[in-house]
């Protein structure tokens, strides 16, 4: 293995004999367990993520899906929560990205693990109420009820996310179907312009 700091997606690929255009794919795919620094065309790779990258290669190859790989990732790796895919603008002049739903699903993990702390720290302050032979009874349910209330704030926020995600497939679709129109009427009027200049000049 390379004993560079970071490693570009060529030479991740290099190292591990597969295609660039897979790579590329697999780290807007499952970019929040991928350590990396940068982002857009500067964003390198951890020597660590040569391991994860072979993890999903493995998996992959024999015949897992692509939410399988990500349940075996998030028990074996940690997230790396600031790995955000950089949109690049489309032809339509939408900012778009190939893991433009990536960040949907990240901020969902960190909600995810917000709620966790919340429900750790209310058991805590239980436990902690315990140890002392004298838990506060009411203190004890404040902290539950605003671990509850957090908790609430979280799901609400998911749903929100989710309803976002929809939309956002959704208006893509139309985009992409009026991508393909756009480009039959173009190739229409260059053959309609083309006839009309050899008209013209017989």
């Amino acid at each position: 293995m390379t004993g560079k700091k970071v490693l570009s997606v060529a030479e991740i690929a290099r190292e591990l004999e597969l295609p660039e255009s897979t790579v590329h794919y697999w780290k807007n795919r499952f970019a929040q367990h991928l350590p990396s620094v940068g982002r857009g065309r500067q964003k390198r790779f951890k020597p660590e993520a040569i391991e994860i990258f072979s993890t999903i290669s493995r998996l992959l190859k024999e015949g897992h899906t692509a939410r399988d790989v990500m349940d075996q990732l998030s028990q074996e790796y940690p997230l790396q929560a600031d790995t955000m895919p950089a949109a690049v603008p489309s032809e339509s002049g939408v900012a778009v990205s190939a893991g433009s739903m990536e960040p949907v699903m990240k901020m969902a993990a960190a909600i995810g693990l917000e709620i966790a702390k919340s429900v750790g720290e209310g058991i805590r302050s239980v436990l902690d109420a315990e140890n002392l032979g004298s838990p506060d009874v009411s203190e004890v349910r404040k902290g539950l009820e605003d671990a509850a209330a957090r908790i609430s704030e979280a799901m609400v926020e998911t749903e929100a996310l989710k309803a976002e995600n929809r939309e956002l497939k959704e208006k893509l679709a139309v985009m992409e179907a009026e991508m393909v129109r756009l480009r039959k009427d173009r190739r229409e009027m260059e053959k309609y312009l083309l006839d009309k200049i050899k008209s013209v000049s017989t």
